[in-house]
């Protein structure tokens, strides 16, 4: 072997210890684990809001997030998830870098949710009232070859909802009106719809062939 070809043997072999010994030291760092709901999340601007019940009420942290460096999973390490499934309402538990509060995060955990527990309602907003917390949404349905169109009413919690303008998902002000058209995430309290996330469409996105159902949300 000539000096030129050991001297690029060194080099590569100096470069995987180097590299081995970063990965080490990334998957060693310590971290401290948060847990609380989701507030809201948004995956093209890479953040998600945490809201946590402390003694004297909620505290909400905004964090950073990446599809890249964060993983998802659930509690068992069983499936491995992606941001873009994460939505607002989920139970999840968050992996905190040490001292790096400005860091990605580097993993959350998912809680399951039931199959049944979030619902969606896509229509016409025909009435809400923001200081009450209630809503009454017209959905158009298909039955066979007939449309039909229902009025859905909701409750909701003017604190905490979540508001979303569609095509991208940046969170807004509740400034709803009658006359908006909007998809509403909701779940059965006590025999009431209550909407844990609302987005609102342009005005376009209903015309007079468009038809929806309530559908349910698929948990992963």
């Amino acid at each position: 072997m000539n000096a030129n070809n050991f001297k690029h043997v060194v080099a590569v072999a100096v470069f995987v210890l180097l590299a081995g010994i970063s990965v080490c030291s990334a998957e060693n760092r310590d971290t401290h684990r948060v847990s609380g709901e989701i507030g809201w999340v948004d995956v093209q601007s890479g953040k998600l809001e945490l809201n946590q019940d402390v003694p004297k009420g909620t505290q909400t942290t905004a964090y950073r997030i990446s599809q890249n460096d964060t993983r998802v999973t659930d509690p068992k390490d069983e499936k491995f998830l992606n941001v873009a499934d994460l939505r607002a309402g989920q139970n999840v538990t968050i992996e905190v870098l040490d001292g790096q509060g400005d860091s990605v995060v580097p993993k959350i955990i998912v809680e399951p949710l039931p199959v049944s527990e979030f619902q969606q309602a896509f229509g016409e907003l025909k009435a809400i009232d923001t200081q009450a917390g209630t809503l009454v949404v017209e959905e158009r349905v298909r039955m066979g070859q007939d449309e039909i169109r229902r009025t859905s009413d909701f409750i909701f919690d003017p604190q905490t909802i979540v508001v979303m303008k569609s095509p991208s998902s940046q969170p807004v002000e509740l400034v709803l009106k009658p006359g908006d058209v909007v998809k509403v995430d909701y779940v059965m309290v006590e025999g009431n719809k209550q909407a844990r996330d609302i987005t609102l469409y342009a005005p376009t996105t209903m015309g007079t062939t468009t038809t929806t159902t309530t559908t349910t949300t698929m948990s992963q």
